[in-house]
């Protein structure tokens, strides 16, 4: 995790930066709630956890809505599917936790995965209305150019 943040910090955009900050914000989040509480927030359907978890998705969901990057629509779906773990989790009461976290972690690391490949598809030598990412940047590029 530290790696792929590193990298998208340095080598990224304004949204691999922004994208930074939400893993970042949603692993301190669940960090601090699992030392918080440790009995409590390590099973299923924690409230608080669930509450991180949609966070995350909205937050990557609002950066594929309003950037010109497609890696952020996956990371939004794969946050997405680490929400719909922690609602079956809540659910399900009898679910083992090892498949429980397991699978809260397959789609964590499939997100760091999205955000690592958004940065290395970015150019070295981006233009700065593609390094800034925003849509609107982008459209007054379009606009300027024809």
């Amino acid at each position: 995790m530290a790696v792929v943040l590193l990298f998208a910090l340095v080598r990224g955009g304004r949204p691999e930066r922004l994208g930074v900050l939400i893993n970042l914000a949603g692993f301190a989040l669940t960090t601090g709630l699992r030392v918080y509480s440790t009995k409590v927030a390590w099973d299923p359907g924690h409230f608080p956890t669930l509450v991180v978890d949609l966070g995350v998705a909205c937050g990557f969901f609002w950066l594929g809505v309003t950037t010109i990057r497609f890696w952020p629509i996956w990371a939004a779906g794969f946050a997405l599917g680490g929400l719909f773990m922690s609602l079956c989790g809540a659910l399900l009461p009898g679910i083992p936790l090892f498949a429980y976290h397991t699978g809260l972690g397959i789609y964590a690391y499939l997100a760091l995965g999205a955000l690592a490949l958004g940065t290395m598809r970015l150019p070295r030598d981006a233009a700065p209305y593609l390094k800034n990412g925003s849509r609107r940047s982008w459209l007054q590029h379009q606009r300027a150019t024809n």
